[in-house]
Protein backbone atom coordinates (compact mmCIF):
# COMPACT_ATOMS: atom_id res chain seq x y z
CA UNK A 1 0.00 0.00 0.00
CA UNK A 2 0.95 4.03 0.09
CA UNK A 3 3.83 4.57 2.74
CA UNK A 4 4.34 8.10 3.43
CA UNK A 5 3.80 9.51 0.09
CA UNK A 6 4.11 12.83 0.51
CA UNK A 7 2.27 15.60 -2.72
CA UNK A 8 4.48 18.70 -3.19
CA UNK A 9 5.56 21.57 -5.49
CA UNK A 10 8.08 20.19 -8.45
CA UNK A 11 11.26 21.48 -7.82
CA UNK A 12 14.35 21.62 -10.07
CA UNK A 13 16.31 19.04 -8.28
CA UNK A 14 12.89 16.52 -9.34
CA UNK A 15 13.71 17.19 -13.17
CA UNK A 16 15.44 14.20 -13.88
CA UNK A 17 13.25 11.59 -11.97
CA UNK A 18 10.02 13.26 -13.55
CA UNK A 19 11.69 12.86 -17.20
CA UNK A 20 13.23 9.12 -16.84
CA UNK A 21 9.56 8.74 -15.71
CA UNK A 22 7.90 10.19 -18.13
CA UNK A 23 9.92 8.71 -20.92
CA UNK A 24 9.33 5.09 -19.29
CA UNK A 25 5.26 5.60 -20.42
CA UNK A 26 5.85 6.82 -23.13
CA UNK A 27 4.11 4.95 -26.29
CA UNK A 28 5.25 4.27 -29.53
CA UNK A 29 3.22 3.37 -32.20
CA UNK A 30 4.76 -0.65 -32.27
CA UNK A 31 3.45 -0.51 -28.38
CA UNK A 32 -0.44 -0.19 -29.14
CA UNK A 33 -1.30 -2.72 -26.73
CA UNK A 34 -0.46 -0.76 -23.53
CA UNK A 35 -3.61 0.94 -22.12
CA UNK A 36 -1.52 3.90 -20.47
CA UNK A 37 1.21 6.95 -21.58
CA UNK A 38 2.15 9.02 -23.27
CA UNK A 39 1.84 8.73 -27.25
CA UNK A 40 5.03 9.83 -28.63
CA UNK A 41 5.33 12.60 -26.27
CA UNK A 42 8.93 13.04 -25.11
CA UNK A 43 9.96 16.62 -23.58
CA UNK A 44 13.85 17.92 -22.97
CA UNK A 45 15.33 18.17 -19.44
CA UNK A 46 15.18 21.87 -20.85
CA UNK A 47 11.49 21.85 -21.57
CA UNK A 48 10.61 20.70 -18.08
CA UNK A 49 12.88 23.31 -16.54
CA UNK A 50 10.97 25.59 -18.00
CA UNK A 51 7.95 24.29 -16.65
CA UNK A 52 9.00 23.63 -12.91
CA UNK A 53 7.91 27.41 -11.94
CA UNK A 54 4.33 26.48 -12.78
CA UNK A 55 2.25 26.49 -9.12
CA UNK A 56 0.32 23.92 -10.65
CA UNK A 57 3.51 21.13 -11.36
CA UNK A 58 2.95 18.76 -8.32
CA UNK A 59 5.01 15.44 -7.35
CA UNK A 60 4.55 12.57 -5.40
CA UNK A 61 7.37 10.49 -3.59
CA UNK A 62 7.84 8.58 -1.02
CA UNK A 63 11.43 7.69 0.55
CA UNK A 64 12.24 5.68 -2.36
CA UNK A 65 11.63 8.50 -4.68
CA UNK A 66 9.33 10.14 -7.11
CA UNK A 67 5.86 8.05 -7.68
CA UNK A 68 4.50 9.81 -9.92
CA UNK A 69 3.88 13.79 -11.01
CA UNK A 70 1.33 16.02 -12.40
CA UNK A 71 2.05 19.23 -14.70
CA UNK A 72 0.02 21.79 -15.12
CA UNK A 73 -0.45 25.88 -15.91
CA UNK A 74 -3.02 28.38 -15.91
CA UNK A 75 -3.77 30.13 -19.25
CA UNK A 76 -1.01 32.76 -18.15
CA UNK A 77 1.56 30.53 -17.80
CA UNK A 78 0.83 28.89 -21.19
CA UNK A 79 0.71 31.77 -22.66
CA UNK A 80 4.41 32.96 -21.45
CA UNK A 81 5.51 29.28 -22.13
CA UNK A 82 4.55 29.33 -25.68
CA UNK A 83 6.50 32.71 -26.37
CA UNK A 84 9.41 31.50 -24.60
CA UNK A 85 9.08 27.88 -26.69
CA UNK A 86 8.65 29.02 -30.47
CA UNK A 87 7.85 25.30 -31.31
CA UNK A 88 4.57 25.29 -29.28
CA UNK A 89 3.03 28.04 -31.69
CA UNK A 90 2.10 24.96 -34.02
CA UNK A 91 0.70 22.96 -31.09
CA UNK A 92 -3.01 21.99 -32.32
CA UNK A 93 -4.00 21.46 -28.58
CA UNK A 94 -2.27 24.39 -27.37
CA UNK A 95 -3.67 26.65 -30.03
CA UNK A 96 -7.35 25.17 -29.51
CA UNK A 97 -6.76 25.68 -25.59
CA UNK A 98 -5.80 29.17 -25.81
CA UNK A 99 -8.68 29.98 -27.80
CA UNK A 100 -10.99 29.59 -24.90
CA UNK A 101 -11.38 31.98 -22.33
CA UNK A 102 -9.01 32.32 -19.06
CA UNK A 103 -8.79 31.52 -16.37
CA UNK A 104 -8.23 27.65 -16.44
CA UNK A 105 -5.35 25.00 -15.87
CA UNK A 106 -3.72 22.64 -18.51
CA UNK A 107 -3.26 19.56 -17.17
CA UNK A 108 -0.19 18.67 -19.52
CA UNK A 109 1.48 15.18 -18.26
CA UNK A 110 0.18 13.30 -15.34
CA UNK A 111 2.12 10.10 -14.43
CA UNK A 112 2.48 7.22 -11.74
CA UNK A 113 5.01 5.47 -11.12
CA UNK A 114 2.42 1.98 -11.04
CA UNK A 115 -0.15 2.75 -13.48
CA UNK A 116 -3.43 0.62 -13.21
CA UNK A 117 -2.74 -0.51 -9.40
CA UNK A 118 -4.69 0.36 -6.16
CA UNK A 119 -1.27 2.18 -5.26
CA UNK A 120 -1.24 4.08 -8.56
CA UNK A 121 -4.85 4.69 -8.24
CA UNK A 122 -4.50 6.40 -4.98
CA UNK A 123 -1.32 8.16 -6.12
CA UNK A 124 -3.07 9.66 -9.10
CA UNK A 125 -6.17 11.16 -7.04
CA UNK A 126 -3.99 12.63 -4.21
CA UNK A 127 -1.86 14.33 -7.48
CA UNK A 128 -5.26 15.36 -8.72
CA UNK A 129 -6.75 16.70 -5.55
CA UNK A 130 -3.79 18.67 -5.26
CA UNK A 131 -4.36 20.14 -8.98
CA UNK A 132 -7.66 21.15 -7.60
CA UNK A 133 -6.95 22.34 -4.40
CA UNK A 134 -4.32 24.48 -6.24
CA UNK A 135 -6.84 25.64 -8.97
CA UNK A 136 -9.67 26.60 -6.28
CA UNK A 137 -7.43 28.30 -4.30
CA UNK A 138 -6.02 30.36 -7.34
CA UNK A 139 -9.78 31.25 -8.08
CA UNK A 140 -9.83 29.30 -11.19
CA UNK A 141 -12.54 27.21 -12.09
CA UNK A 142 -12.03 24.98 -14.67
CA UNK A 143 -9.29 22.60 -15.48
CA UNK A 144 -8.22 21.00 -18.91
CA UNK A 145 -6.42 18.39 -20.30
CA UNK A 146 -6.12 16.33 -23.64
CA UNK A 147 -6.58 12.58 -23.92
CA UNK A 148 -5.09 10.05 -26.64
CA UNK A 149 -8.06 8.80 -28.35
CA UNK A 150 -6.70 7.49 -31.80
CA UNK A 151 -4.81 5.70 -33.44
CA UNK A 152 -4.36 4.49 -29.75
CA UNK A 153 -6.42 4.86 -26.60
CA UNK A 154 -5.25 5.86 -23.42
CA UNK A 155 -8.02 4.16 -21.98
CA UNK A 156 -6.84 4.63 -17.87
CA UNK A 157 -6.55 8.57 -18.63
CA UNK A 158 -10.01 8.02 -20.24
CA UNK A 159 -11.60 6.12 -16.86
CA UNK A 160 -9.28 8.35 -14.87
CA UNK A 161 -10.63 11.52 -15.79
CA UNK A 162 -14.06 10.41 -16.65
CA UNK A 163 -14.25 9.01 -13.09
CA UNK A 164 -13.04 12.66 -12.04
CA UNK A 165 -15.90 14.30 -13.24
CA UNK A 166 -14.55 15.80 -16.47
CA UNK A 167 -16.41 16.34 -19.71
CA UNK A 168 -15.70 15.76 -23.23
CA UNK A 169 -15.39 18.67 -24.95
CA UNK A 170 -13.97 18.65 -28.28
CA UNK A 171 -11.92 16.43 -29.95
CA UNK A 172 -8.91 17.76 -32.31
CA UNK A 173 -6.20 16.31 -34.06
CA UNK A 174 -2.29 17.08 -34.77
CA UNK A 175 -0.21 14.87 -36.98
CA UNK A 176 -2.71 11.89 -37.30
CA UNK A 177 -3.62 12.25 -33.80
CA UNK A 178 -6.51 12.36 -32.46
CA UNK A 179 -7.27 14.01 -28.88
CA UNK A 180 -9.93 14.42 -26.69
CA UNK A 181 -10.06 17.76 -24.88
CA UNK A 182 -11.27 17.38 -21.13
CA UNK A 183 -12.93 20.13 -19.20
CA UNK A 184 -13.91 19.85 -15.06
CA UNK A 185 -15.90 22.66 -13.62
CA UNK A 186 -14.45 23.15 -10.08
Amino acid sequence: MIKNIQIRQAQVSDISSIQSLANCLVVKSRDLGKTTGFYNYFLTENQYFNRIASPFFFVAENQDGLEGFCMGYDSEFLRALTEKEKELRGDVILNCLLELNPPWVYVDQFAVREPGTVTGSLIAYNLRNSVIDETRKANIHSILGAVVHKPWENTSAVKFVKKSGFQLQQEVESKGILFGIYQLNL
